[in-house]
């Protein structure tokens, strides 16, 4: 039971760590729920990291936020370009987070704008864990600066000093945070963590364990991320027994000094015998019970050295039924008589058995299973359950011989390591273990480094599901890559040597040739161990030797069909052929000589040759280099004539207005030149569609009519606009657009009356007869039907097209605008002047500018 008649230690309630058991529970529930979306589940920690800052930055009912990429690499512990090469895209492409460039009031980028999407998703929905309200934001953000926010120093206010981890950047930055933060939100107001019951492989350690089910790791990675967190000091681990499992003890060191448990609170607390009475956080002065009261202030919550009770009819998770009774029905053996005596004023324990009685002023409660001094230190008067008096242990000499005494194991043992790790000793070093730390290359801390003589073992790297095959052969080799990051590394590297395969080869080719190639390398080694995994396979393994200047040649032979190269034996040939004719040539100028002077002869001759064929290669690479040179000059001489031609073009004043700069044309004239067009353009079809052609005079009487009914049109469709008083060119730019309008559909109109001729008909039946009599070139006679309706189609269009052309031409001869010239044969002349016609954009019509005077 807990006395409360002592005073309460502060608690620091402006500690961002102090959280209610209520809000540590929300604020676990809203990471699980995010942590465990589609699209961050199974990402790398600084995603994860990266989504769980978005939820804390996030305004109160948004999920948007404007945040520098800078910024975020400075809460995750990296720098910007791994943010934007890493972090950015792979939360995009899962689907995590959207983005969007903020600019300032010039136009610069000024920012991001993150959208968490699973936020959105859960405001949308109206509920979920991931809702936060104004307090909950605030006071996780709050907690989350305390753990690892990288601090800041404003000009006009108090600098805001950096988180728990602030500090901390580079590799395993993102997941020391992540996991400080999970352990933070599970750590009770003591600091103590509590650790995940069940099996724990051998080996390793339960806390370790507890974190890779934080993390969603393996329990190989978690012991990483807990010695990182021990050497940076930011947890507690102790274990009675290293490796066994039993009795550790994880603690946050920052979380018990927040709630004023730390190590000050403690040595603080009122030992027995003082006369004060304990206060209520530190509990039983005799058995370290300690209890604190919860929310509805009836009920306690009884707490111990390494255990904890929310109730009296709850029992810690991972003890089994046995255990518990054990706990409960065992003795407590008879202390000396003298020290039996209690005090009802101290709150202490009284035992209970034959020849004691129970003072007035202690209640009674269940009794403990036996404690021991962990490290000595502690004053207890002797006499009450879990201690024993010193010199009355009870344990046999054999087995209890110097237990009474300080523990030297400790130091004995460090000081053995040093003295085998001594180079100053002449004797021989002891070799380490197979499968220990020094073997397979892990790196342990100080309080995680493994005794002498103990195995360690690493699981063998998995290989991916999509380059089995390619890596079989190679398979002793990859299992010896460690470090994931290199693992990443190899595989990308291997999978863009794997598409240029498939890309020459083919799907299936492409990886038999490869692993066919990885292979052949590592039996080039002769048994020599490959002594550097990364850089043999991308170095070694991966690299295609291409022995002429064919791409399918490997080493001399042709990954497509395993035969030798033919270019290169067409390179072999040649050599052969040019020795050969060198040994003849010189056999019968030194007709008679001795073979070791013809030999030394043709030596000398092929020196020769072989030294001129490179001279001529230097003289043609200098040539085309050359040539090469001169066209780059006489590109960049044209291009700065099209500049400078460009830039007095744009010294020219309007034509028309006469306005300075204006590149010959000014906007305004330009568009009204646009509109003069299009009017005589929505005319001509008008007059082509409703005249006849042949008569000059009707040509000029429907030109005009209908001159004059689509200005009347455009005039209508322009007095809103006009009667707000816009510039001229906004009343050009809306004259532009209605007469494109009515441009197009006179246009599809016409089209269509001529497509519906009878000399479009005739075409259309002509050409779905020709198609019909070929019908054996088709499978089906659903086909051929299909083909020939095709064929009547495009024969009726092309049709309509050639009407329409030979309209335009007659209305041209109508008006007297037809100029007969010879069309020139030759290909210069008809190349000249296509060349000098100008493109459609640019065309411009002379129709007088009155036609839209009222434009």
């Amino acid at each position: 039971m807990i006395d409360q008649a002592g005073p309460v230690p502060d608690k620091g309630p402006d500690d961002p760590l102090v959280l209610s058991d209520t809000m540590r529970a929300r604020f676990r529930s809203a990471l699980d729920a995010l942590l465990g979306d589609p699209g961050v589940r199974g990402r790398p920690d600084a995603e994860r990291l990266a989504v769980v800052v978005l939820l804390a930055k996030a305004p109160v009912g948004s999920s948007k936020l404007a945040l520098r990429a800078g910024e975020m690499a400075r809460w995750l512990g990296f720098n910007r370009s791994y943010v934007l090469r890493s972090v950015l895209p792979g939360l995009r492409g899962a689907g995590a987070v959207s983005t969007e460039v903020l600019q300032d009031s010039q136009g610069y980028v000024d920012g991001l704008e993150w959208e968490l999407l699973p936020l959105t998703a859960a405001l949308g929905g109206r509920g979920g864990p991931l809702v936060l309200d104004k307090a909950e934001a605030a006071t996780l953000l709050r907690f989350c600066e305390r753990l690892f926010a990288p601090g800041w120093a404003p000009v006009d206010k108090a600098p805001t000093p950096p988180g728990l981890l602030g500090g901390r950047r580079g590799r395993g930055a993102a997941t020391a945070r992540l996991a400080l933060l999970q352990l933070a939100l599970k750590a009770r107001p003591n600091g103590r963590v509590r650790l995940d019951g069940g099996a724990v492989k051998s080996g390793h350690r339960r806390a370790a364990a507890t974190i890779g089910h934080l993390l969603g790791c393996g329990v190989g990675d978690a012991e990483v991320v807990l010695d990182d967190l021990i050497a940076e000091g930011l947890v507690e681990f102790n274990a009675p027994s290293p490796g066994s499992g039993s009795g550790e003890r994880l603690a946050i060191p920052a979380v018990a000094d927040a709630h004023g448990r730390g190590a000050e609170a403690e040595s603080s607390a009122v030992p027995a015998g003082t006369g004060e009475a304990p206060d209520a956080e530190s509990g039983c002065a005799r058995c370290g019970m300690s209890g604190t009261e919860t929310e509805g202030g009836s009920e306690f919550v009884l707490e111990g050295d390494g255990w904890v009770q929310e109730a009296f009819d709850v029992v810690d998770e991972g003890a089994s039924v046995d255990e518990v009774g054990a706990l409960r029905d065992q003795s407590l053996p008879a202390p000396d008589p003298e020290g039996a005596e209690t005090r009802s004023d101290l709150g202490e324990c009284s035992p209970v058995g034959e020849g004691f009685e129970v003072s007035s002023g202690v209640v009674h409660h269940a009794s403990h299973a036996p404690l021991a001094d962990v490290d000595g230190s502690l004053s207890l008067s002797v006499g009450f359950s879990g201690e024993a008096a010193p010199g009355t242990c009870g344990l046999p000499e054999r087995a209890g011989a110097r237990e009474d005494g300080m523990d030297h194991s400790g130091e004995a043992s460090a000081a053995g390591e040093r003295e085998l790790d001594d180079p100053l000793r002449g004797e021989k070093r002891k070799e380490a273990a197979p499968g220990s730390a020094e073997v397979t290359g892990r790196h342990f801390s100080k309080s995680s480094a493994p005794r002498l003589g103990q195995v360690m073992f690493v699981k063998p790297a998995s290989m991916p599901e999509d380059l089995a095959l390619v890596l079989a052969p190679v398979r002793s080799v990859w299992e010896r890559i460690t470090r994931s990051a290199a693992r990443r590394h190899v595989t990308a590297a291997v999978r863009v040597q794997l598409g240029v395969m498939r890309g020459v080869l083919g799907p299936q080719e492409g990886e038999r040739v490869l692993a066919d190639r990885l292979g052949r390398r590592l039996g080039e080694q002769m048994g020599r161990p490959v002594t550097d995994p990364v850089g043999w396979i991308l170095g070694r393994g991966l690299v295609q030797r291409a022995w002429c200047w064919s791409e399918l040649c490997d080493e001399g032979w042709r990954m497509d069909t395993g035969a030798a190269c033919p270019s290169c034996q067409s390179l072999i040939g040649d050599r052969r052929g040019q020795r050969a004719s060198v040994w003849a040539q010189a056999a019968r100028d030194m007709a008679g000589a001795t073979p070791q002077v013809l030999q030394a002869e043709v030596e000398q001759r092929l020196n020769t040759a072989v030294r001129h064929e490179a001279e001529l290669r230097v003289v043609r690479h200098e040539e085309a280099l050359a040539e090469q040179q001169a066209r780059a000059r006489a590109i960049e001489q044209r291009r700065a004539e099209q500049a400078a031609a460009e830039a007095e073009r744009r010294r020219q004043p309007c034509a028309d207005c006469g306005t300075p700069d204006a590149g010959g044309r000014c906007l305004p004239c330009t568009q009204r030149r646009t509109v003069e067009q299009l009017l005589a353009e929505t005319v001509d079809l008008a007059v082509m569609a409703r005249s006849d052609l042949a008569d000059p005079a009707e040509v000029a009487e429907v030109t005009a009519r209908c001159t004059a009914s689509i200005q009347e049109l455009l005039e209508q469709h322009l007095a809103p606009l006009r009667s707000e008083s816009p510039e001229e060119v906004v009343l050009l730019f809306a004259a532009r657009w209605r007469l494109d309008e009515l441009r197009n559909q006179r246009l599809k109109g016409l089209r269509d009356r001529l497509m519906r001729s009878g000399q479009a008909t005739a075409e259309a039946d002509q050409a779905y007869a020709a198609t019909m009599r070929s019908q054996h070139r088709y499978p089906t006679p659903a086909t051929a039907v299909a083909a020939a309706e095709h064929a009547a189609e495009e024969a009726r269009l092309r049709t309509a097209e050639f009407l329409l052309a030979d309209r335009t031409r007659q209305l041209r001869a109508a008006r007297g605008l037809q100029t007969e010239r010879p069309v020139p044969t030759d290909w210069a002349s008809r190349c000249a002047e296509l060349a000098a016609q100008p493109l459609t954009e640019e065309r411009t019509a002379d129709v007088p500018r009155a036609a839209v005077s009222a434009a």
